[in-house]
């Protein structure tokens, strides 16, 4: 448990490194119990969907992305895409938090977060991350992964492949 904490501390501080958003206005959306935000900039796109008691947010900083979080139960779901031609999607139920990223180009992140645990995705440079009720998957370029509930995480980077 501790390393897979110590895994996705280090993807954050990869994530400092290798991605970040660039000059595109902001997509945004966000929603709170009941309520639900769809936004369309050009080819920039997010959607946050709360249902009762829970808390969604969506941002595609890229410009030419997807960003979707969905919550319902309690739950609540963040999901944040910074890069072009990527896609991040998060999902929070029963209390679980869900965290989506994604930081290099091509990417593709999910979190589904359920029963008071926390899941965490965070997919770059061409690199996929899986973070829910099957444990975790990362592939690619770079992925990391972390799941409470199951206790499972992975971090992908090149030939760096860590369960």
């Amino acid at each position: 448990m501790l390393f897979g904490a110590v895994a996705c501390g280090a993807a954050f501080g990869a994530m400092a490194l290798f991605g970040g958003g660039d000059a595109h206005a902001s997509t945004t959306c966000g929603a709170v119990d009941n309520a639900r935000t769809e936004h369309a900039r050009g080819e920039s796109h997010c959607i946050a969907n709360a249902g009762p008691g829970s808390r969604a947010s969506a941002e595609d900083t890229s410009g030419s992305g997807i960003a979707t979080a969905v919550a319902t139960t309690g739950g609540s779901a963040t999901s944040k895409n910074l890069q072009p031609g990527s896609q991040a999607l998060s999902s929070g139920i029963y209390g679980g938090n869900a965290y989506s990223i994604t930081t290099g180009p091509k990417a593709e992140s999910v979190a589904m977060a359920r029963h008071d645990g926390t899941s965490i995705a965070i997919g770059g440079w061409g690199g996929q991350a899986y973070a829910g009720p099957g444990g975790t998957y990362c592939a690619g370029g770079f992925g990391a992964a972390y799941d409470s509930t199951t206790g499972a995480f992975c971090v992908k980077s090149g030939s760096i492949d860590i369960h």
